[in-house]
């Protein structure tokens, strides 16, 4: 060593890392081990008995006495009235197979003058484009369109562009702007109910 030189605090640094190093290795080395010891994992056991029971066929088949006695008064003209329904009737249904095999729509959607819903059917980034989506959707199902009127929508996105959403209008409620987009979902184009 040459005189006036010092390694002490060079060592120090050194033996320092080795020290972390063994800290790490051992630390490192326990949670393997913890890992693949073969302790046994608590096992959670799921609750005795079935997950569904059957009901009785006698309770199955019970008519419900409050919707019977409804249907009853209605029938006979009895209907109460200002009186709420026990429950709410079934939906109609959006498709039901004919008695062909050919599956049917529900009704076909109803348009008002002023509605406050709308079908979107397509998103795009010029006015030019919106106008070209229109035409070619209305000609491919002009049934569909007839009553409809266009919508046309500027949608501002910020970093991600000026949008023109392309929409069908106009509808009542959204039973009917559902009904609009089932429709345009076969022709195999996207859809969606927008609130205006």
């Amino acid at each position: 060593a040459q005189p006036g030189y010092d390694e002490g605090p060079r060592n120090v640094g050194r033996l320092f890392i080795y020290v972390l190093m063994l800290v790490i290795a051992a630390a490192f080395a326990g949670f393997v081990w913890n890992l693949y010891s073969g302790r046994d994992v608590p096992l959670i056991a799921a609750p005795a008995g079935a997950y569904k029971t059957r009901p009785s066929p006698e309770a199955a088949n019970a008519p419900d006495p409050v919707e019977e006695n409804a249907l009853y008064s209605a029938l006979e003209g009895r209907a109460e009235t200002g009186a709420a329904s026990p429950r709410p009737g079934p939906e109609a249904p959006v498709e039901t197979a004919a008695e062909s095999g050919a599956p049917l729509l529900a009704p076909a959607p109803s348009f008002a003058a002023n509605g406050a819903f709308l079908a979107q059917v397509a998103a795009l980034q010029s006015e030019a484009a919106a106008a070209s989506a229109w035409t070619r959707l209305s000609t491919r199902a002009p049934d569909l369109f007839s009553s409809a009127r266009l919508d046309v929508e500027r949608a501002d996105l910020g970093p991600r562009g000026i949008y023109y959403r392309v929409r069908a209008g106009y509808f009542a409620d959204r039973a009917n702007a559902t009904r609009f987009c089932q429709r345009i979902r076969r022709m195999g184009q996207d859809c969606i109910v927008v609130s205006r």
